[in-house]
This record gives structure tokens, C-alpha cells and sequence, in this order.
């Protein structure tokens, strides 16, 4: 018996350390499992929050997006009409460009400005406008400013400069002038008298004048050949082809007997 208790004994140790390594293997195992179950819920639960956006995406320029359109550009606007200093009268038109359109009031006002003056056919600064016509029959006139235009559609314009006159009278040239006949004239005892415009270094006088003067001379009865007419000395004089003769401020009148 002693043997088999012996035998017994020695079996128990060993029985006892395999089923410790048994044991331990399981708890290895289970704690792995645990770990790598573990691991993959987190895992799971952090590659879930990375997949949420945490802002709002800046967008880049896109070149195959078309552009926004621009707002849509006024049409022209017609201001009325005004008169100009030549007389006639035109449409004061309010351009619509880039810069936008000018306001009526402005637009007539320097329109008006414009054409009620005399003026050339040079560019000219009217109001802070710069106003100019144009070889345009339907608007010969345009005013401008900064971007903004104005037109005048219609004849409308400003006076013409009168042309320079000169202030010197025109030069006589040198040389005899010749006599003027102006006619006859009855003298008042019936004869007929012919009445001759005489040139001289101071011109010759008008034969209106001549006709006048030598008329009432010749037709005055008096007790005397000497009278004055419109500042004219009439007189007699011993001269048997002018007999008579009347003169001013160098001029000539001769009244020849017939």
C-alpha cells in the first residue's frame, strides 16, 4: 500500500501545476478578448466622430460656374426739351453707361447753361461739364462729366461769335475821284440848272445830298447869292459854266447853267 500512496502523491503536484496552467491560459485568453473587443469599440467610436465635420468648407473659385450677371443698366432718359439762343429747340437725352445716368435737373441745367450763350465751335467747361458739338445731325451737341454724357437731340445751339470787325476806316487810295451828274433842278426863275457831285482830295458827296441841298438853294428867293443849308455855303460865283456853287468840310457841289 505504501507504493501506491506514494505514487499518488507524486501525481498530485503535477496534476495540480497543469490544471494552474489551464486555468491561467483561459484568463489570458479571456483578457485578450476583452482588450481587443475593447480596442474595437473605441475604434468604431473614434473613427465615427472624425467622420462628422467640425466647420463649414471655404468653397474655391469654380472656372466651369458662370459669373454673376450685373444688374441691369438703366435705359436713357429723356429729359424734355429746351430752347437755345439760335432759336430752336432740342431733347436734353440722359445717357445710361457704366457710370450710371445724370439726373434731370443737372442734365437740363447744364444743357441749358449750354446753349443759352454765345459761344465757338471749340470745347468749352460749363457748370464742371465739358460741353462740345460734334459732327453727329441727330445730336450735335454733347456735354460730359466724369463717365456721365448728356445729348442734345434737335437743333438747338448757342449764338455764333459775330465775326471781328475792324475799328479803322477803310483806306482812300490817292488819286483824283471823278464827278458825279446828278440830274437838273428848276431854279426859281424857271431855268434849268445841272447839278454836278465834284471830286476832290475829300471825296465827293452823295447826289441825295447834292440834289437836296443844291434844290433848296436854287429854288430859295432872296436879296442875296450867299446862304447857308445843312451847314453847306451856297453862294455865287464868277464863273460863267458854274455860276453857282455850294461847299462843306471840303466837298463840292457845282450848279452849272443850261
Amino acid at each position: 500500500m505504501k507504493p501506491a500512496s506514494y505514487a499518488l502523491l507524486a501525481v498530485t503536484p503535477l496534476l495540480i501545476a497543469g490544471l494552474a496552467a489551464c486555468g491561467g491560459s483561459s484568463d489570458s485568453a479571456k483578457s485578450s478578448t476583452t482588450t481587443t473587443a475593447k480596442s474595437a469599440t473605441t475604434t468604431a467610436t473614434t473613427s465615427g466622430q472624425t467622420a462628422l465635420p467640425t466647420a463649414r468648407p471655404t468653397l474655391s473659385p469654380n472656372p466651369a460656374r458662370p459669373p454673376i450677371p450685373p444688374a441691369p443698366t438703366p435705359a436713357d432718359v429723356d429729359c424734355g426739351p429746351i430752347t437755345g439762343a439760335n432759336g430752336a429747340s432740342a431733347n436734353v437725352i440722359a445717357y445710361s453707361n457704366q457710370a450710371g445716368v445724370p439726373g434731370c435737373t443737372e442734365a437740363i441745367t447744364v444743357a441749358g447753361d449750354y446753349v443759352n450763350a454765345t459761344r465757338g465751335g471749340d470745347a468749352v467747361q460749363v457748370d464742371g461739364w465739358t460741353c462740345e458739338p460734334q459732327p453727329d445731325n441727330t445730336v450735335p451737341h454733347i456735354c460730359f462729366k466724369d463717365g456721365f454724357l448728356i445729348g442734345l437731340r434737335g437743333t438747338a445751339a448757342p449764338n455764333p461769335p459775330v465775326p471781328p470787325t475792324t475799328t479803322n476806316p477803310p483806306t482812300i487810295t490817292a488819286g483824283p475821284v471823278d464827278n458825279a451828274d446828278c440830274g437838273t433842278v428848276t431854279d426859281a426863275g424857271g431855268g434849268t440848272r445841272t447839278i454836278i457831285a465834284v471830286g476832290t482830295p475829300a471825296g465827293r458827296v452823295g447826289c441825295t445830298e447834292a440834289i437836296d441841298v443844291a434844290t433848296r438853294y436854287v429854288r430859295s428867293v432872296s436879296d442875296t447869292d450867299v446862304a447857308t443849308i445843312d451847314g453847306w455855303s451856297c453862294n455865287a460865283q464868277p464863273d460863267a459854266q458854274a455860276p453857282s456853287a455850294c461847299a462843306k468840310d471840303g466837298l463840292l457841289i457845282n450848279l452849272l447853267a443850261r
